[in-house]
């Protein structure tokens, strides 16, 4: 009878081992390390920095920090209430899908907008403050032209200013075109054959077979005018002023002929011409080289010779020569 009841003790100690150790080995997890260690046990304490499993073999493992556990450890440790707080700060929380954002629909609103000047053609900027100030500019320029070109072609300035202001810019283009204006103080029929005589002597002293002597003094007279006496060019004190007298090369050549000559014979070797034009005076003592537009003087200083054009000429005087000169 006692030795029953002993076997009997005997198997509840056996079945109770039994049921502590498997009741133990339940209550055990497993705690994985990044580093690959793995540690068998139960949480014996938890903090902010970490834990200490008490290990099933026996023992205790040193502090193990939050981040030095796996993610799968981690998660199982968010079930256990003592340690949620501590361990969700290091769990990684998958990211959230992202939602399709829907494209907002780009609605085209009216804004004022400035109108278009109408477009506006030559004739129509002609009317501009511009466009009449260079009409004016150009007015002018067409008239000084014309002035100058009557000056040059020894024309009526009036005509020729009229002419461009009723034909611009054609007018100037046709006197210039023409050819320079004789003098209108003598014709062919009014000169004096005596004086055409002379000139022609003097101009070509071997067209006749004898010698030539001194120009006779009517030969150098100036061509009869209908208003007014003759007056000798080469008599001391003749003065001719533009506005009086038109001075291209018939003029010259008919009024003062006794100045061409290379050695002057006549009354002419006392005198001179004084030639004043805007700028300068020229004082010659004979004329060189004559053309349709201008002439060359030898002047008396120097002996060189000066280039005047007809158109500069403002005054022609003839005195007596300064016997130093």
């Amino acid at each position: 009878m006692e030795n029953g009841v002993m076997r009997l003790f005997r198997l509840f100690r056996l079945v109770l081992g039994v049921g502590c150790l498997w009741a133990v080995s339940g209550m055990a997890a497993e705690f994985k390390l990044l580093n690959g260690d793995v540690y068998r046990g139960e949480a014996a304490s938890l903090d902010d920095f970490g834990l200490v499993i008490r290990r099933e073999i026996g023992g205790f493992t040193p502090k193990i920090g939050w981040g030095q556990l796996t993610q799968e450890t981690l998660k199982d440790l968010v079930k256990n209430p003592q340690a949620a707080k501590l361990v969700e700060p290091f769990v990684d929380t998958p990211p959230e899908p992202k939602k399709e954002k829907t494209k907002k629909e780009i609605v085209l609103k009216e804004v004022p907008r400035l109108e278009r000047m109408p477009k506006s053609g030559l004739i129509a900027s002609l009317g501009t403050p511009a466009g009449l100030m260079i009409i004016a500019i150009l007015f002018l320029a067409n008239l000084y032209a014309a002035y100058e070109v009557a000056a040059y072609r020894q024309r009526p300035p009036a005509l020729v200013c009229g002419v461009s202001v009723v034909l611009p810019l054609v007018g100037p283009i046709v006197f210039l075109s023409l050819p320079a204006a004789e003098s209108g103080l003598e014709t062919e029929s009014e000169v004096d054959p005596a004086a055409a005589a002379a000139e022609a002597l003097i101009s070509n002293p071997l067209a006749s077979g004898k010698k030539t002597g001194p120009a006779p003094s009517g030969g150098l007279g100036i061509a009869a005018d209908k208003k007014s006496k003759p007056v000798a060019a080469s008599s001391e004190g003749a003065v001719f002023k533009r506005g009086e007298t038109t001075f291209n090369r018939r003029f010259f050549e008919s009024k003062l002929a006794g100045f061409f000559p290379l050695i002057a014979t006549g009354p002419e070797k006392d005198l001179m011409v004084v030639i004043r034009t805007g700028k300068q005076e020229y004082g010659a003592k004979r004329i060189t080289r004559i053309s349709m537009t201008d002439m060359h003087v030898q002047v008396l200083k120097g002996g060189t010779e000066a280039q005047i054009g007809f158109t500069e000429i403002q005054e022609i005087q003839v005195r007596r020569r300064d016997p130093k000169a």
